[in-house]
C-alpha cells in the first residue's frame, strides 16, 4: 500500500470521517460532504445547497484531496518517510489542514529525525473548536491514537480502535 492508499483507508473508516453523500455540518461547524471534504473537486466550498454525490464520487474527491495534500506534505517534511508514516501524516493533515500541519511541533520534531517524539505529537491534536471553545473530542483522541500507531508501523487493519 502507498501512503495515499493508507491515508484513504484511515480517513474513510466509519470511526474517522464517516461517509455522507449529502452536505452536513461537522462538529467544528464547517459544511462537508463525502468523507469530510470541505471543498469540491472544482475547488468551490461545500455549502448547505451542494448537490448530493455518490460513494464513487466521494472516494474520487477524497483521493484528489489526499494527492494534493501529499504534494504539500512533501514540501514541508524534509526527512524520509515509510508508506505508513506518510499515510498517517496525510490522514492527520486532512483533518487539521496543511497550514496547521506545516507549522506544528509534530513536523518540527519529524524534520529533526525524532520519529518517536513526532509520533507522540499526534496525541496532542485531540481538540476542536466547538461553539467557540476548544474541547477534547473522544473521537479525535481515538483517531490520533490510531494515526500514531500507524505512523509507528502498525497495519491499518490491525490497529486497535478502542
Amino acid at each position: 500500500m502507498t501512503g495515499i492508499d493508507i491515508a484513504i483507508s484511515l480517513i474513510s473508516r466509519d470511526d474517522f470521517e464517516g461517509l455522507s453523500l449529502k452536505p452536513y455540518l461537522c462538529p467544528a461547524d464547517y459544511w462537508t460532504i463525502g468523507y469530510g471534504n470541505r471543498f469540491l473537486s472544482d475547488g468551490s466550498p461545500v455549502s448547505a445547497t451542494t448537490k448530493p454525490i455518490t460513494q464513487a464520487q466521494a472516494l474520487d474527491l477524497l483521493r484528489q484531496t489526499v494527492m494534493a495534500q501529499q504534494v504539500k506534505l512533501r514540501a514541508f517534511v524534509t526527512v524520509p518517510l515509510t508508506d505508513y508514516q506518510e499515510g498517517a501524516l496525510l490522514s492527520w493533515q486532512f483533518n487539521v489542514g496543511s497550514n496547521a500541519a506545516r507549522t506544528s511541533t509534530l513536523v518540527r520534531l519529524l524534520n529533526q529525525r525524532r520519529y518517536v517524539a513526532a509520533a507522540a505529537q499526534f496525541l496532542v491534536w485531540d481538540k476542536a473548536t466547538v461553539r467557540g471553545s476548544l474541547i477534547v473530542l473522544p473521537g479525535l483522541a481515538k483517531r490520533r491514537r490510531i494515526e500514531s500507531g500507524v505512523f509507528l508501523g502498525r497495519s491499518v487493519s490491525t490497529t486497535q480502535t478502542g
